[in-house]
């Protein structure tokens, strides 16, 4: 299957911690003009995304992948893109976040510019949602579920040291997380795909018995079971519409896409 992807930084390409497991086509627009999207006004990402996406559907994509609040933001827009994104984060959140939520406490991890907008997607989502026998059993049990929202300092830390371990980076995500630590949540709905390239200190901070967060092995399922099996072969191309630095400084996230330097990785700029 040919999958595009869309991003402004290193947020949707950590994806390719599992993505490299698969044989498809991957088709990638950097849009380093316009970066970061998180800085920027909703409407104005999902205008610059539509651009990108439009892009790589010439280019031949079948499906798209999108930061979750983005993914959720076209489908609860009239952009027309949206028949043509893959429902990755949708299929984690309706199959899992939702479905094993102990108490309907849910905590959103997001960054400053997306949480203003982002409860009311999880508003509209929970209408398509029915509790689970289980849940209906427990009394402290809520529906509609209620929803914690905080801002993550952690963000501005984390685009330039994402593949590294940093210790700096490490305290602030804790520090984030401590807020709610005694906030009787118990889901943790992190907005952007490259929190779960800190699943580790996040799942070590918290008892799971009491505070759930569904690691990039959950979202590997749900790959799995939108995309399937695959007859193609492993390649990854890549646009971008700045100098190539960006990507080629990014020695980790480079290693990754070539499978161990193993595939070349076509890079071209637009």
């Amino acid at each position: 299957m040919k999958i595009g992807i869309v991003s402004s930084g290193v947020d949707t390409l950590s994806l390719f911690q599992f993505l490299t497991r698969y044989d498809n086509e991957y088709l990638i627009y950097c849009d380093q003009t316009n970066f970061p999207y998180w800085e920027k006004s909703l409407d104005y990402a999902l205008d610059c995304i539509k651009k990108a996406g439009e892009f790589l559907i010439k280019k031949w994509a079948e499906v798209i992948i999108l930061d979750p609040v983005y993914e959720l933001a076209f489908k609860y827009s009239d952009k027309k893109l949206w028949f043509k994104i893959l429902p990755l984060f949708k299929t984690y959140l309706q199959e899992y976040a939702f479905k094993h939520s102990l108490v309907g406490k849910i905590w959103i991890l997001s960054d400053f510019w997306s949480s203003s907008s982002i409860q009311k997607f999880f508003e509209k989502e929970e209408k398509n949602y029915e509790p689970t026998n289980e849940q209906k059993s427990i009394k402290k049990f809520r529906h509609p579920f209620i929803y914690r929202v905080k801002s993550a300092s952690s963000w501005t830390a984390n685009i330039n040291n994402l593949w590294v371990h940093n210790p700096y980076l490490i305290r602030t995500m804790k520090n984030d997380l401590r807020y709610f630590k005694d906030a009787y949540v118990d889901t943790i709905l992190p907005m952007h795909y490259h929190y779960f390239c800190m699943q580790r200190a996040i799942k070590s901070f918290f008892n799971f018995h009491k505070i759930r967060f569904h690691d990039f092995s959950v979202v590997e399922e749900c790959f799995t079971k939108l995309v399937g099996k695959s007859n193609w072969n492993y390649w990854v191309n890549v646009w971008i519409n700045q100098p190539l630095k960006f990507l080629t400084r990014n020695k980790q996230l480079m290693w990754l896409m070539q499978r161990g330097k193993t595939v070349e990785v076509n890079i071209e700029e637009v």
